[in-house]
């Protein structure tokens, strides 16, 4: 493992800091009471949650447009409908934050330079700041307002040079393999994955593509981040 010493820590919003399974539930929901008008058959919640299995399989980069073409293809005007229709949601208000993110929060503040690191709208920030956890952090800006998204290596690098730290100074902490750990990985990051969520079930491909730490909630994440520094 790299003797560079940590300087960021690069946090995921859905998973780590919140649980955005509500949204999961109301979305497949919608899909089922929607998608009959669009392809003309009825789709039940065990086929929604089967090609969300596979979405997620398969490392697409979003669960929620590869479901959609899984159902809709070819037509991309009734990709683009549904599609259209989730980016429209407050994705926010199904979330349910989990509260021992904020102290943890609050201590690695002190120790580190911490980034939002979220493939997000703008609007979950206003979220984040209303559970008063938002102020620990020194990036605040979602992939919405910054032209990249994960898991494009511009996402991360650009994040970094905000921090002023080398990726080798950086530590991605996130729920997914694809978005968070294999692109953090690959430029030199260390990488935490949280199991939480769908994406727990993701499988890791190859050896070096393995976390170097893995834990089952946030607020572990104290104690990994002192393993690897160490």
């Amino acid at each position: 493992m790299s003797n560079e010493k940590i300087k960021a820590i690069l946090i995921d919003v859905g998973g780590p800091l919140v649980d955005d399974s509500g949204l999961d539930i109301y979305w497949n929901d919608y899909l089922v009471k929607t998608l009959p008008d669009l392809i003309g058959r009825k789709v039940s919640i065990s086929e929604i949650e089967e090609a969300n299995r596979r979405s997620i399989e398969s490392y697409a980069p979003s669960l929620y447009s590869a479901t959609i073409w899984h159902f809709v293809q070819p037509d991309v005007e009734k990709f683009k409908k549904l599609r259209g229709a989730f980016d429209d949601l407050n994705t926010s208000q199904f979330y349910e934050f989990r509260e021992e993110a904020g102290e943890v929060c609050r201590q690695l503040s002190e120790k580190y330079s911490l980034a939002i690191a979220a493939n997000q709208p703008a609007s979950p920030a206003d979220y984040l700041e209303e559970k008063g956890i938002l102020k620990y952090f020194d990036f605040k800006e979602m992939s919405g307002s910054i032209a990249y998204s994960k898991p494009d290596y511009r996402f991360f690098l650009y994040i970094a040079h905000r921090l002023d730290a080398s990726p080798e100074n950086c530590v991605m902490v996130g729920d997914r393999q694809d978005n968070d750990i294999v692109p953090a990985k690959k430029l030199g990051m260390k990488t935490v994955r949280v199991m939480v969520g769908s994406h727990k079930e993701q499988k890791v491909r190859m050896p070096s593509e393995l976390p170097d730490k893995t834990i089952s909630s946030i607020s572990e994440l104290s104690d990994a981040i002192n393993d690897l520094q160490s």
